[in-house]
């Protein structure tokens, strides 16, 4: 966990509470039994919140900062960037957090780091008083699932240029934040393609 462990604030349940309502309508006493689970923390640049092999204790939401997937190349044995959690996201691995087994994947902060976060116990005791919950984790998994897979068809059918402009919003979020041969490796291209056309396009602005 990060250095300070703290009941959620009403500032960010609120937040969280705005993008969970973008699923469905939730119950008052479902938002009241929510907010005694949840708790705030904040991560350090470069800390690294889940290992790999590791079991994720509990789910994250972002309030601020930047999160990186890391996967582990079979054939070289060296780190690859695999994907990026801005703000008001959900961040947990998939095989990992629901099936509690150990993770393939790494997660390190890429910036300093504001997350609202829930134990995997509460959410099995929340998952059998409201029925809420079943269906709010299955539409953010298949949101999720439904993104990566869309993200990997765009690195295989997209030129670069579009791959780039595609996702320029986020790109500029994460030129401040991280390094440019990490987002080479989530954009599916050379660190020097990736410049070239953050060059190019960036003289717009």
């Amino acid at each position: 966990m990060g250095d300070l462990i703290k009941p959620v604030s009403d500032i960010a349940f609120e937040r969280l509470l705005k993008v969970l309502e973008t699923v469905m309508v939730l119950s008052v006493q479902f938002k009241l039994e929510l907010k005694k689970v949840l708790y705030e923390t904040s991560y350090e640049k470069d800390a690294r919140i889940l290992n790999f092999g590791g079991t994720q204790r509990m789910v994250w939401f972002m309030l601020s900062g930047l999160l990186r997937e890391i996967r582990i190349n079979k054939v070289t044995l060296k780190e690859k960037t695999s994907w990026y959690w801005l703000p008001d996201s959900f961040v947990y691995t998939d095989p990992g957090f629901f099936g509690q087994q150990p993770s393939l994947r790494a997660i390190q902060a890429e910036a300093d780091c504001e997350l609202i976060l829930m134990s995997y116990e509460d959410w099995l005791v929340l998952k059998a008083a409201f029925v809420e919950v079943e269906l709010i984790t299955e539409r953010v998994r298949g949101d999720y699932n439904q993104l990566r897979f869309e993200h990997m068809e765009d690195m295989k059918l997209l030129s670069v240029d579009e791959r780039y402009l595609d996702l320029e919003a986020t790109l500029d979020y994460l030129f401040l934040r991280t390094q440019l041969n990490y987002i080479a490796d989530f954009m599916g291209m050379a660190p020097a393609t990736l410049g070239r056309l953050r060059a190019k396009y960036g003289v717009r602005k």
